[in-house]
This record gives C-alpha cells, structure tokens and sequence, in this order.
C-alpha cells in the first residue's frame, strides 16, 4: 500500500523538549522551502540559488526574538521523507525552539502529528515498515544490544531476509497457478519445485523464529542472582559488580534481607543483578521471608552467582543450598582469596572488597549468559513480527503436511495467505489501521 501523502507542508521540534547547546526544527511539504525564504536570511540564500544539503549559516527572525542559526535544504526525493525538506539548527533553549515553531505554523505549517516523518518517508517508499519500526526502536533502545538489533532492522537486514522467503512464496504459488488448468493435481514436473521452495521457506521462517527467544534478554535484560550463606561477601560482590558502594556491608550477619536490584551493562547487554538474603536457620520473621526470597529468586534467575567463603569450611547447609540449584545455570565464586584455606570447587576465585578479580568474572559472567552471540543474530524484537511469522509458518507447514492431498487452488490459497502475512511486516500489503497505530507510537519529530 504505496498511496500518495498529503502535501500539506508539517514542521515540528526533532530534538529533546529540554534545553540543550543545539536544537533542531524540521518541515516538510512542498512549501517547506517558500517557509524558510521568509524567516531566513543568509548569503547565497535565494530563490534559485540554494544548494541541497548545503548548511548555511545566517540569522532566523521570530515574531519577537532573531537567533543565529543554520539552515539545510533537502529536495525531493532526496530526502528523508522523499518530500521537499528543510532543517534548522539553532540554540537550543526551549523558547527559542517554540517560538521559531509558533513562527512557522504561523506562516503555513501546521504541527505534525506522532511520527509523521517516518510514515511520509514509508508512504513514499523510502523505507519498508519494518524498516521504520527499527528507527523508532534505535530511539527507544536501552543497552547496546537493543541498539545493535535496531539498527539491523533499519538497514533492513530483517526485511530483506523476508523478502527472500516471499520470493520464495512468489515462485511457488506462480507455479501452482499454472496449472490450474488441471484442477485435481498438480503437474508432475510442477510438483517438486513447489515443494523445494515451501521446505526452504519453512526453514528460513524457523530460523528466524529461533531469534525471537533472545528477545527477553534484549527488551528485560538478563537477571542473575548473587547467592549464599551468610556474611560470605554478597553484597561487597555487587558494590564491586557495579563500582560503586550500593550495598551495605558489615561484619553482622543477615544484614541484607530482602532482594536488592541493580542493573549494568556486560557486553552490551542489561543484567540485572540481585543480591538476596544470605541463607542460614533464622528465627526472626522478616529474615525468614528474606530468605526464602533468595530461594525462589535463586530457582528463577538466568544465572546464579553462587558465593562462597573459602577462609570457613563448607557445612552441610551451603552444600544443600548448592545442590538445590542443579539444573540452574551457575558461577561459584570463592570469595576471600587472600585468606584462602579451604578448596570448594570454585570455578573462580575473587576478592570482592578489595575488587581483584572481578574482570575475570564479568567474562565468566559473559560466556555464561552467551551475550556476545547477541550481537550476531538479526533477532525478532517485535511481537508484531515474531506473530506474523508464527502464522505465516504454520500455513506453510500445513502446505507441506497436506500436500499430496491439496487441489492446486487450495494449495495457492494457503501459500498466498502466508504471504500476505509476511508482506505485512515489509509493509506492502499492511492495512492503513496497522500503519496508523504503528507510528502512532512514534515521539513528535521523527
């Protein structure tokens, strides 16, 4: 659905609402060039004579105020939304931005609406939707994994890999519609390339699926449980974790006792981190609930950092907790390494206060949690996409399932609807209703 936008030319605020050293305002529409020639004066700035994407510098003049700013010129199609496109660049106080705003609504602007940008430049095929929804979530990126994911959905990596799969869909539902002609069967000679083209466009779609696993990691991040005894230096192990004190750390113990949770970055991926209650008897109330937070939180987490002091003996109850975790994925940490007397079958060992070691962990702590790989993978980060694409190979699987059995028409039928599907993430055949909502998410000004 490639229809023409309205020309109606829009302007907006494309950078932060708070005050900053730049701000920038941008319109768009076949009168954003006619806008900036009233409002803005610099040499060689004249009707016939401007260059696109030259940045000129000169001065902007408001209803009650003039700023020095730049100005750039973006001519169609050559441009962002693939309309006529102006940028100013001014100081970014917060006054100055409204009020060149204000001025350009005054003088044939009118304030675009969420993400109206990005739908133009989708409307006029300079970006499948796939594409646009990767720019939305570079913006809304949290870590650098997440940064990384969008910024292979916009340079298209996904949708060109779905594109492939409908190519693939193309071919096989041509195929079955040449012989129609025969309506019981398919042509002999006809049949296997059919077949071919269903079987590596199911395989494709697995595969992607298979991505869509990784996207809790991505959106949530990772959580890993720092876990013990008590009083064996959990707490000084996420002041280190995180280089700061954030925990507070005593000699008593049971000092902790609740879940206390922090996030950083490994690899460019969130973990958040959880330091819990130490584990030990207790007869007070609000350790005892503390403790048995620490077990379930424990039995939830992606990985467990099991903490051990190697300066004690281990006693039957750390071994008990310890062997409560199997199946769990987990780092032992020996902790208190330069008293060290004791062998625990550690899988590393660290000095949590005096913070030796700790690099070494994070990269235990990477590999564990494989967060590198994270980076590899075009991964399906929309539930939008990853539905999509669940229908889409379930209308194939049942193609090949039945295959023998289906009339050509029903065959085509069943492949065209999983291409339709499909296409809905590229966008080209997305209802203006799915569109709509789409952008709707976007911020003002892009």
């Amino acid at each position: 659905m490639q229809k023409k936008p309205r020309t109606q030319t829009i302007v907006a605020i494309a950078t932060p609402a708070s005050a900053g050293a730049i701000g920038i305002i941008r319109l768009s529409g076949e009168d954003s060039l006619k806008i900036a020639l009233k409002v803005f004066r610099a040499k060689g700035f004249e009707r016939g004579k401007i260059e696109p994407r030259r940045m000129y510098l000169g001065e902007i003049s408001a209803q009650n105020f003039k700023d020095k700013a730049f100005c750039v010129f973006f001519k169609s199609p050559e441009s962002y939304t693939g309309e006529d496109m102006v940028e100013f660049h001014t100081h970014g106080g917060t006054s100055v931005l409204k009020g060149v705003l204000r001025l350009m609504c005054d003088i044939g602007a009118r304030p675009a609406t969420a993400g109206e940008f990005t739908k133009r430049a989708f409307l006029n095929g300079k970006m499948t939707l796939a594409v646009a929804e990767g720019i939305e979530d570079m913006i809304n990126a949290e870590s650098e994994a997440e940064a990384m994911q969008a910024y292979r959905l916009l340079s298209g990596e996904l949708a060109g890999g779905i594109k492939d799969t409908i190519s693939l869909l193309l071919e096989a539902v041509s195929t079955v519609d040449a012989s129609l002609d025969y309506p019981e069967e398919l042509l002999e000679d006809m049949r296997e390339p059919v077949r071919q083209c269903l079987c590596e466009a199911k395989k494709n779609l697995e595969e992607t699926l298979k991505s869509s696993l990784v996207n809790r990691h991505l959106k949530d991040g990772v959580t890993a449980v720092i876990a013990g005894l008590t009083n064996v230096g959990k707490s000084s192990l996420l002041n280190a974790l995180l280089k700061e004190d954030r925990a507070i750390v005593t000699n008593i113990a049971g000092t902790t006792r609740d879940t206390l949770k922090e996030a950083l970055e490994i690899g460019g991926v969130k973990i958040n981190i959880l330091d819990t209650a130490g584990i030990r008897n207790s007869t007070d109330e609000i350790e005892k609930e503390g403790i048995a937070r620490a077990k379930k939180a424990s039995q939830s987490a992606d990985l467990v950092l099991f903490v051990t002091d190697l300066s004690a003996p281990e006693t039957p109850e750390e071994s008990a907790f310890f062997d409560s975790l199997k199946g769990k994925k987990i780092i032992k940490i020996g902790n208190k390494g330069d008293i060290k007397k004791y062998e625990k079958g550690e899988d590393i060992i660290v000095e949590a206060r005096a913070g030796k070691n700790i690099s070494a962990l994070v990269e235990l702590i990477k590999n564990a949690l494989e967060v590198s790989k994270s980076g590899e993978l075009v991964i399906l980060t929309r539930e939008r996409h990853i539905k999509l694409t669940e229908e889409a190979l379930l209308n194939i699987s049942l193609s090949l399932k039945n295959f023998n059995n289906l009339t050509a028409d029903l065959l085509s039928s069943q492949i065209k609807t999983a291409h339709k599907l499909l296409s809905q993430i590229t966008g080209t055949d997305a209802s203006e209703e799915i569109v709509d909502k789409i952008f709707s998410s976007f911020c003002v000004g892009k």
